[in-house]
């Protein structure tokens, strides 16, 4: 992430419990305005003892010496107190003190930086005095020239939303680059090379001819067709490197750029670093840089680039001298711009990076992850670097790090979060970037787990996923209006004990302009494996474009109260918003969804709140499909793009309408798209691509409620007929020729999602004008109509036990051989297989055939059902058991045709 550096606003410090009167070492350099009245007042706020060092406002080399005493004399086992206190101008002692104050975290630290030259230096020292009381651990305070106090803190730079222009380089540019031919800054000049055509002088110690990785590197740049010189020079001595830019600058012509990433990394501890180590670390990063651009010509130069380190901004244990190495440069690197208002001056504090640089070199790779430092990848880095020299807009100074965590020193400012259930506990808060926070789940916390029971196992709903993702990224980004949802992923089901607890943790993370990945993780998996997952983007709200039309739809005969909850649906009173359905079929249903929530979703001493609309009616959206797929039990398993109504606008609403289409089906595997809209018929939430996976399969027998019914026979029936039929199951009956029609063209109606008005042949067959051909059935206590873009017949009759004889009688000797023939190949009932004859005779005759020659198809994909054929028609017959029916009812469609 890229990091600017604005001050956050005045804090006040609360002073800390004041102890006896202490012992304070000052050490300072002569005539220091701030050391004696700094002294006197800390010796007299009864904080304890401690070491003072303050150092001049023209600190450098020369005052190592003074900074390694200051910082001996603190973590001496004879330190009067643990307090160490540095105070100094831009260019101090920070970066010690950090270190030290990680290395030995019971010394309270406080680093103050101020302009040293003021005419109230006892005010002055006051107000440093009541920052070191109000420091228990580590703080760090800047006093501008006004006395204004203030506290650094990292804040993320917002993602750009459009690609960076080109890189500000040309194939006539020189960039001379120190630090040698290999590590990241070898990488990044052959990236700019690449991506710029500019020709690239190298400047290193090493020998090609003994360092294979020098020699493989410069190697690459050959193969890539990069004009490059490798020259090797010490870049801590001037006059090496005037040498090495002269010999650049005949073989490639005048720098241009420079790429200084040069540095001495030798980590020891404070207590053994030594004076002159410290400033060997000293030279190569600023003595170096002061070398390079006095052998360049200032009048060609157009652009620096500093290659620093986050060590330079937090201190780390065992780097004292780099972390002030990297702090001084880039404070000279802001000196420069003032000097060189031609050239734009690029100071990048890096952390470390994962397959290249000092991190690898060093072996500390792994260390540094366990502190909590997570590394750059070599290709991101490679491409912030070009991202931000592509970028004019940029700030100039940037920390550029992974994910960071546990370290005191480094402020990233944390603002206030809302009060929200599924932010409980924060682990992680990089402002703008990442958010972690775990919280605990169980029934009492959570009763709406309660009435999400699945084989004796408490899920948490896909949409309460979805609110626990939302919240997150509500809480790091600030935003309070409904995002879009792309690419949601349920991979693995969270569960919770009944009488236990799980803990859930959502990870949020900043990957775009307006862009927030989010995944949710379990304890039950010990967080390693990603349970939810989707990407969630925030921007202004479009209007939806019209999806089609919402069929008008002949309502079925179904009570979701008493058919579809407990019998169908597992989901309990929290969830049951399904009103009712308008229409209903395999691949397509409407339905009403009721919109009030009359329980709490959390327990009553946890935040309320709700980020997305009502997750009972959202779920409800979901289950209500259960009924196009009513022979197994359909969970979510992702969602291509979700829509999200605004919960404003939604909680003004009763009901809602939901009308979802199958878009496609592979096995288990559905996929629906669904538009939900208001009383008023306006669009207010669309799911493109809803994935739902069946499970618990049943075998189709039933019993079943008729309504049902319809949809799992139009499912069957186009895995073993040639075309798609469509299907009504009616329950009841009727007496007379014109009750039989009204129910038939109720039947029609709801098999079609329209009422139809029919007209019928002199043969009582029904037809329907410019429509399809449609048959119907009454028998078995209900009526069965279907319709089909060919000539098609149904039949429904009870499976009444009768006699072989019977039998025979009714079917003839022809059809109850073929009768005997099925029970003899799939160990059948008689009355079941002479059912499925007699109703394949009847499909038969309602189309005219006079003769009636059948024969057994080939075994059909789908259990208990046979399939008969006459000629170019195709019987299907299944036999199901109807709820509160004794018998089972057989049915029976006919099409004809080939296909």
């Amino acid at each position: 992430r890229g990091a600017a550096l604005p001050d956050a606003p005045p804090l006040s410090g609360a002073a800390a419990p004041r102890t006896a009167p202490g012992e304070w070492t000052v050490l300072a350099t002569d005539g220091h305005p701030l050391a004696e009245p700094l002294a006197e007042r800390l010796r007299a706020a009864g904080l304890g003892g401690g070491v003072l060092l303050c150092l001049p406002t023209d600190c450098d080399e020369e005052h190592v010496a003074l900074m390694l005493s200051a910082a001996r004399a603190a973590l001496a086992p004879s330190a009067p107190a643990a307090r160490f206190v540095a105070v100094g101008d831009r260019r101090g002692a920070a970066g010690l003190a950090k270190t030290l104050h990680l290395e030995a975290p019971s010394v309270a630290t406080t680093v103050v930086t101020l302009p040293l030259h003021v005419p109230d230096t006892g005010h002055l020292a006051s107000r440093v005095v009541a920052d070191v009381a109000a420091t228990t651990g580590f703080s760090e305070v800047h006093y501008d020239a006004e006395g204004v106090r203030r506290v650094p803190v990292l804040r993320a730079l917002a993602p750009e939303a459009a690609e960076p222009g080109p890189l500000p380089l040309a194939p006539d540019d020189v960039v001379l680059v120190t630090g040698g031919g290999k590590g990241i800054t070898a990488e990044c000049a052959l990236d700019l090379a690449r991506g710029s055509g500019c020709a690239i002088g190298l400047l290193g110690r090493s020998d090609p001819e003994t360092d294979r990785e020098l020699a493989a590197n410069l190697g690459r740049m050959a193969a890539a067709g990069v004009r490059f010189r490798y020259v090797r020079a010490d870049v801590t001595s001037p006059g090496d490197v005037k040498a090495a830019v002269q010999r650049v600058r005949e073989d490639l012509g005048p720098v241009t750029a420079v790429l200084h990433g040069a540095g001495r990394n030798e980590p020891r501890a404070l207590a053994d670093l030594d004076e002159a180590g410290f400033r060997r670390t000293l030279a190569v990063k600023i003595a170096g840089l002061e070398a390079v651009l006095a052998a360049v010509d200032p009048a060609e130069l157009r652009l620096l680039v500093t290659f620093g380190s986050i060590i330079g901004r937090a201190g780390l244990r065992g780097e004292a001298d780099y972390a002030v190495a990297n702090d001084w440069m880039t404070d000279l690197v802001a000196r420069l711009r003032e000097d060189l208002p031609g050239c734009r001056c690029v100071a990048l504090e890096w952390s470390v990076w994962a397959g290249a640089g000092m991190g690898e070199r060093l072996g500390v790779l792994e260390s540094l992850i366990r502190e909590g430092i997570a590394p750059i990848p070599a290709d991101d880095g490679i491409a912030m670097l070009r991202h931000v020299l592509a970028d004019p807009e940029t700030p100039d100074t940037l920390v550029v790090m992974g994910s960071t965590s546990g370290l005191p020193t480094l402020s990233l400012g944390q603002p206030d979060l809302p009060l929200r259930r599924f932010t409980e506990r924060v682990r992680v808060h990089v402002p703008g970037v990442e958010l972690v926070a775990d919280s605990e789940l169980s029934a009492a916390t959570d009763p709406y787990l309660a009435d999400h029971l699945l084989d004796g196992v408490l899920l948490l709903p896909a949409v309460l996923g979805m609110e626990a993702m939302a919240q997150a990224a509500a809480a790091l980004t600030g935003r309070d209006t409904p995002p879009v949802l792309e690419r949601a992923e349920f991979l693995r089901p969270v569960a919770v004990p009944p009488d236990g607890a799980t803990t859930i943790r959502v990870a949020v993370l900043t990957t775009g302009p307006g862009t927030v990945r989010a995944v949710i993780r379990s304890g039950e998996t010990d967080f390693r494996a990603d349970h939810f997952r989707a990407d969630l983007r925030y921007g202004p709200r479009e209007p939806l474009p019209e999806g089609p039309p919402v069929p008008p739809g002949v309502a079925p005969a179904l009570d979701p109260a008493r058919d579809m909850y407990g019998p169908v649906l597992f989901q309990g009173t929290r969830f049951q918003r399904l009103a009712g359905y308008r229409h209903l079929a395999a691949k397509e249903c409407v339905a009403e969804i009721t919109t009030r929530a009359d329980l709490p979703w959390f327990a009553g001493y946890l935040p309320s709140g709700l980020v997305l609309a009502d997750p009972g009616t959202r779920d409800a959206l979901m289950h209500t499909i259960q009924a196009c797929v009513p022979d197994a039990t359909l969970l979510p398993v992702g969602v291509a793009r979700l829509h999200l109504a605004d919960p404003e606008a939604a909680s003004r609403t009763d009901r809602v309408v939901l009308h979802a289409r199958e878009r496609s089906r592979d096995g288990d595997t559905y996929v629906y798209d669904l538009d939900v809209r208001d009383e008023r018929g306006d669009l207010v939430e669309r799911w493109e691509g809803l994935e739902l996976r069946a499970v618990r399969k049943l075998d189709g027998y039933g019993p079943w409620e008729p309504a049902l019914l319809a949809p799992y026979l139009e499912r069957r029936l186009e895995a073993v007929l040639p075309a798609p039929v469509r299907c009504a199951v009616l329950p009841g009956s009727a007496e007379g020729v014109e009750a039989r029609r009204a129910r038939t063209a109720h039947a029609l109606g709801q098999a079609l999602g329209r009422p139809v008005t029919l007209r019928h042949r002199p043969d009582g067959r029904p037809e329907i004008d410019d429509g399809p051909a449609v048959s119907a059935s009454h028998g078995a206590g209900v009526t069965f109509a279907v319709a089909a873009e060919r000539v098609v017949a149904c039949d429904v009759q009870s499976v009444d036990e009768r006699s072989a004889a019977d039998w025979e009688g009714l079917l003839g000797a022809e059809g109850f051989a073929l009768a005997r023939l099925l029970v003899a190949d799939r160990g059948e009932d008689l009355s079941l297989a002479a059912s499925r004859v007699w109703g394949a005779v009847e499909c038969l005759r309602k189309n005219g055939h006079a003769r009636v020659e059948l024969t057994v198809d080939a075994a059909p994909a789908e259990e208990r059902w046979v399939v008969l054929r006459s000629g170019g028609a195709r019987i299907a017959t299944v036999a199901a058991l109807l709820r509160d029916a004794p018998r089972p009812a057989l049915f029976a469609v006919m099409t004809e045709g080939n296909g």
